[in-house]
């Protein structure tokens, strides 16, 4: 039978420090899960409900729309049938409402659709103006634990440096 530890050591690997190099990695791995990641997606599944509420929100408008659409026509119907009743004179009267009430509910109708989309297009930027937030927070916060480890406070200094110019460049689009 082959021992592994003398296998092992034939490649040139310390399986001592093998399994200390793993344990390392599965740490770092687990922390930048638990405090990393994890966060960015609960904020993103945050957006998510904020703009599935909106489209909900949407939906039930065009919901609204088309109820009122279909009272409308039926009101439309009933003008028309008293309309007929009346003299011509009253006939020519009933038209030039009829027109009026049209034009007033297209322009509510389209009120209601404009600003449930002005709604839903400032809920998408807030979300995208957040998120990019976070994630250059979590950069320049990663960034900096990892080089503080390893680098010499001139060339940290450096590199921070850069960084921040990279980043004041990011916001300025």
């Amino acid at each position: 039978m082959v021992d592994i530890g003398s296998l092992l050591n034939k490649f040139g690997v310390d399986w001592h420090l093998l399994l200390i190099q793993s344990l390392n990695f599965l740490l770092v791995t687990f922390l930048l899960y638990k405090f990393g990641f994890k966060s960015v997606i609960n904020v993103m599944a945050e957006r998510r409900e904020k703009i599935e509420s909106g489209l909900a929100y949407a939906d039930k408008m065009q919901k609204e729309i088309s109820a009122f659409e279909n009272s409308r026509a039926e009101r439309i119907a009933s003008v028309k049938k008293e309309a007929e009743e009346i003299v011509q004179s009253a006939k020519n009267n009933a038209k030039v409402l009829l027109e009026q009430e049209k034009v007033e509910s297209r322009k509510s109708a389209d009120n209601m659709i404009s600003s449930a989309k002005k709604e839903i297009a400032l809920q998408h930027d807030k979300m995208l103006q957040d998120v990019k937030s976070e994630i250059g927070t979590l950069v320049v916060d990663i960034s900096q634990s990892v080089l503080s480890e390893q680098l010499t406070a001139e060339e940290r200094n450096k590199y921070l440096l850069s960084a921040e110019k990279a980043l004041m460049l990011e916001n300025l689009r």
